[in-house]
């Protein structure tokens, strides 16, 4: 019997983190999918060519300022009243927002679909909250891993996968093709995933589980540190990720939608064997160390990036700058799993993203008006804002400099 228990446990833990890893796959391909082709989207909405880098910054902002206010309420409603509707809602509101961007005559009713984007977010950290509280406790490293390997593997497959699409059904086929994914997700979730017992603070009012969390991260010098790092590196991206389809068809005449799918994959490709070698080589030389330097390669690489007029030498600088990129989040990660209390640990994880969402309201929108000065501009900027992690680590006090988690 007891053999018996062990044994439904591991197929529990591996189940449910196989599940996250495939829904977290689908989120991050479709989302990869909506970015690389919006330009092209957008042309068939009869937008003309002038007028696409504000179509862009609008669609990537306004769901993330509808997004900003709602983030940090995820993960607490979660705790509060159900992990497992909060995960479900998310896959389920991203079949709506692609099925209506495949529907969608004009570029204003695009517009209303993709602000929907801030009831989608918060779940990432809820499902490593819902798999730490699943996993046995030496496995957990493991469960972490498999589910963490899902949006690297999602933004490796998604562009190229597009680009198939786009050639078969269309680009409105492609969103229907994530919508129907999507759907099924959210399926698969409810009929699977169940509901687990968890630890939970004695106080269970949403306001004092919220300054809880923030208590959390606020207490810790490392962990808040890498918020603010985080948050001004991920402005720097989003000031650059809207854009790059259309430097990259710039460089790329002929089969542009090949080209970007190419592209765009090999930089996921990078981040997705990136994110857990960082993770080792953070082990050995800890987490400031490691930051300090891949800001700087990140920042490199950007430059060359920015200065690049042949489109060999640009899909390098973005896959080199994706790989140094990659060990931010991976950190922050490991940090705030070190770190967490399990009776918060759904509040304080679902916080971990947070600071992408901010980049995501202001980046596009100094893109957008760093757009008219040419391509050195709008990415220097961007190699300007990936030295944050060197910046703010650097700052803090001398005997807080410590590369391991508290």
């Amino acid at each position: 019997m007891k053999a018996e228990s062990k044994a439904e446990s591991l197929a529990g833990w591996a189940v449910i983190a196989a599940l996250f890893a495939a829904t977290t796959c689908v989120e991050s391909m479709s989302w990869n999918q909506l970015t690389a082709y919006t330009p092209i989207y957008l042309r068939e909405l009869h937008v003309s060519a002038a007028q696409v880098p504000g179509w862009i910054a609008a669609m990537s902002s306004l769901g993330w300022i509808l997004a900003l206010p709602m983030a940090p309420f995820w993960g607490v409603l979660a705790d509060r009243y159900s992990r497992k509707l909060v995960i479900v809602r998310s896959a389920a509101i991203e079949a709506v927002i692609f099925g209506g961007w495949a529907l969608s005559t004009s570029p204003w009713m695009a517009l209303l679909f993709r602000s929907l984007n801030g009831f989608i977010l918060g779940n990432t950290g809820v499902m490593l909250a819902v798999q730490a509280s699943t996993t046995p406790r030496q496995r957990l490293a493991l469960a972490v891993g498999i589910v963490g390997a899902g949006s690297p593997a999602g933004r490796a497959v998604g562009p190229i996968l597009g680009a198939l699409l786009v050639h078969l059904v269309d680009i409105r086929g492609m969103l229907l093709f994530d919508a129907a994914l999507s759907a099924l997700m959210a399926v698969l979730l409810t009929v699977v995933m169940r509901e687990t017992d968890h630890a939970r603070p004695a106080d269970l009012r949403v306001a004092s589980l919220l300054r809880g969390a923030v208590a959390e991260i606020a207490g810790k010098p490392l962990v808040w540190r890498l918020f603010l790092a985080t948050a001004v590196t991920q402005i720097g991206l989003w000031t650059v990720l809207p854009y790059a389809p259309i430097y990259i068809a710039r460089l790329a005449p002929g089969d542009t939608v090949t080209a970007v799918g190419v592209v765009l994959s090999a930089v996921g490709l990078g981040q997705a064997i990136a994110s857990p070698l960082w993770g080792l080589v953070m082990q050995r030389f800890g987490h400031v160390s490691v930051l300090s330097l891949t800001s700087v390669g990140a920042s490199l690489a950007l430059a060359i990036v920015g200065l690049s007029h042949n489109i060999f030498l640009f899909a390098a600088g973005l896959f080199a700058n994706g790989v140094f990129a990659a060990a931010i989040l991976t950190a922050s990660m490991a940090v705030m799993a070190a770190t967490v209390s399990p009776e918060r640990r759904g509040a304080v994880l679902g916080q971990i993203l947070f600071p992408f969402y901010f980049g995501g309201v202001i980046g596009p929108l100094i893109g957008a008006a760093a757009f008219g000065a040419g391509q050195p501009v709008v990415f220097g900027v961007a190699a300007v804002l990936s030295l944050a992690p060197l910046v703010v680590l650097l700052t803090m006090p001398r005997e807080r400099k410590v590369g391991k988690p508290a």
